[in-house]
């Protein structure tokens, strides 16, 4: 009779031991899926692409550009419009339409500057060889399905910053620039104590 209920205890402990960890490994399973579609968000089922004409909008902020892992930018923000049309020659044609900023460091005081853009972009991307890639169009493999985005919205924007980044007319941070002055002063030999 004692090992009955010793038995009939342990199947009891089981299950809610089963229910804990069943709850916490789909929990953990839930997190793991959401972190994914925030990357899977920018990848294109090109499949989708070749039956209609696909509209999409995406916003991409802080959290997109440390996901690339890059350096250059500190900060941003915009709103993108994709419009994807498949054409002749199994090609797709990829329209960008970008409007937002984006901030990096001002080439004359290293202070952050926000920068407003607003662009639009084509790029044609096509199934083929990459020996047969004639430099206007990417080239992608037959058995590639899908396309991811990020990283050709990333580098449009970072094609069409300006050249000089800097703050405008008496944005600069005046004590940095009168290090600056101070140093190139020294360069030439002249000590200015101004």
């Amino acid at each position: 009779m004692i090992k009955e209920e010793e038995e009939k205890k342990k199947k009891n402990d089981f299950f809610p031991l089963f229910l804990k960890h069943s709850l916490f490994y789909s929990q953990k399973r839930r997190k793991f899926a959401v972190d994914m579609s925030n990357i899977d968000s920018y990848i294109i089922n090109l499949r989708d692409a070749q039956h209609k004409d696909i509209a999409l909008h995406f916003k991409l902020d802080n959290d997109f550009f440390e996901s690339i892992g890059q350096e250059e930018f500190l900060g941003g923000a915009f709103q993108v419009d994709l419009n994807i049309a498949y054409g002749a020659g199994d090609t797709f044609t990829f329209r960008y339409t970008f409007e937002g900023h984006v901030e990096v460091p001002c080439d004359r005081c290293l202070e952050k500057v926000s920068l407003n853009l607003s662009f639009q972009e084509t790029i044609q991307i096509g199934y083929g060889d990459e020996d047969n890639n004639d430099g206007d169009a990417t080239v992608i493999p037959f058995s590639q399905l899908t396309y991811d985005t990020a990283m050709d919205m990333y580098e449009l924007i970072v094609l069409n910053l300006p050249l000089q980044r800097i703050h405008l007319a008496g944005g600069c941070n005046a004590d940095m620039l009168s290090r600056f002055s101070m140093e190139e002063d020294s360069e030439d030999g002249e000590i200015n104590f101004n």
